[in-house]
């Protein structure tokens, strides 16, 4: 009899790996050939190995160690009492964190990523199923968007580690008050136990998927800093961290992962910035550009690139992040997801940068071979961003003339 985990119900894709047991071989291994295991009550604990007219003790853990060898093995468990079927091996191993201390964690490895976790209480297998499967679809939208996969770094039998640290104990970001903790570039991300309990756990149990994680994938699947990052920290801001804020969106969409209503909520207030950016006020208002809205009119649009983006000046209360992810998001609302599954791709194919201005340049260059349009207008005339007379030359040769920008409004 063998006797494995099973997929979690409800996810895109179910890839936890729990590690099974093959009872009746370990029966034979203990107590020799013709011994085998028979269930004699409907519970987890109704096992027995059978041989020659008599029941025999049975040790799970045992069967674990041996049936696993070199596994991080830790010992057998059980998901539920009244299910004799619900036995697997629990992994438990030692984790090194950003800051270098050694955690001792158990280990729910995936296909692509591995979650670490303090206890085996905080979250219930089941729960810990979704998380990883999600969190394992999010690696894959982000690999095939990008064509590309994270340094090491971190990682677990070449998976990206993904732990939860023990309570009390912070992540290695710059601040010990962040919530979680990606490496740029690299597998490894960190997350506080806080977290876990109160928001990616409660998720779980209500059959919800919590954003976090698939935003500091964000940050691990981030190549592109020579491209568009720039000399400017506070544009460079609105690019690193809005790549990490757009795909989180996206990748939760693109495999219809449930998600809870509040971020439901998020997703449209970020996709309905680009409404609140083409707001208007008198010509001379403070802070706002001089650009009339038409020809001759007193009314003058209130923003611009140089008055959010390179200044890291938000909108409505939101950061230049989500603007440029709101930016993004329009464009794939006209473009569909081939547009997403091309933009990285042409960007990595770009020559670094040290303006914010070049930075531009390159961001329009990519957006338009992904989408296979010039949109040189609808950068510089619908969205106000700066583009060069090269980048316009470059762009007529290539696409031919600029397409209207009415549909990106």
């Amino acid at each position: 009899m063998l006797v494995l985990g099973v997929a979690a119900p409800g996810s895109a894709l179910a890839t936890l790996n729990l590690p099974g047991m093959n009872l009746n071989a370990y029966c034979a291994w203990q107590y020799g050939a013709g011994a085998f295991s028979t269930l004699t009550q409907q519970n987890a604990f109704g096992w027995s190995c059978y041989k020659n007219g008599q029941y025999l003790s049975m040790d799970l853990t045992q069967a674990c160690l041996t049936q696993h060898p070199n596994s991080n093995i830790y010992q057998a468990a059980y998901q539920t009492f009244s299910d004799p079927y619900s036995w697997y091996c629990q992994r438990r191993g030692t984790y090194a964190s950003q800051p270098g201390a050694q955690h001792t964690l158990y280990i729910w490895k995936g296909q692509k990523v591995t979650l670490h976790t303090p206890d085996v209480t905080t979250c219930t297998v089941s729960q810990i199923k979704l998380v990883v499967d999600g969190l394992d679809n999010g690696y894959t939208f982000y690999q095939d968007m990008t064509g590309r996969t994270p340094g090491s770094g971190r990682n677990y039998q070449g998976t990206d580690s993904l732990a939860i640290l023990p309570s009390g104990v912070a992540t290695g970001c710059g601040s010990a008050s962040d919530p979680a903790c990606g490496d740029l570039g690299t597998h490894g991300i960190e997350f506080k136990f806080d977290l876990f309990q109160l928001n990616i756990c409660t998720d779980a149990a209500a059959g919800k998927h919590n954003q976090v994680g698939f935003y500091e994938l964000g940050r691990n699947f981030w190549f592109y800093g020579p491209q568009l990052a720039s000399n400017n920290g506070n544009y460079g801001h609105a690019m690193v961290t809005g790549y990490a804020v757009l795909n989180r969106f996206l990748a939760m969409e693109y495999y219809g992962l449930p998600v809870s209503s509040s971020h439901t909520t998020l997703y449209t207030n970020v996709k309905n910035l680009m409404t609140a950016y083409q707001a208007d006020v008198a010509c001379g208002t403070a802070g706002a550009t001089s650009t009339p809205i038409s020809p001759g009119s007193t009314r003058c649009f209130k923003h611009d690139w140089a008055n959010t983006l390179l200044v890291r000046q938000g909108i409505g209360g939101f950061d230049t992040t989500d603007l440029f992810a709101s930016f993004v998001l329009k464009l794939k609302s006209v473009h569909n997801w081939s547009f997403i599954f091309q933009l990285w791709r042409k960007v990595e194919q770009l020559g670094s940068v040290t303006s914010p201005y070049s930075s531009a340049d390159n961001f329009v260059l990519a957006a338009s071979r992904a989408a296979n349009v010039n949109l040189s207008d609808v950068f510089q005339y619908t969205w106000r961003w700066p583009v060069s007379s090269s980048i316009r030359i470059t762009l007529q040769n290539e696409l031919g003339n600029p397409v209207s920008g009415t549909p990106y409004l």
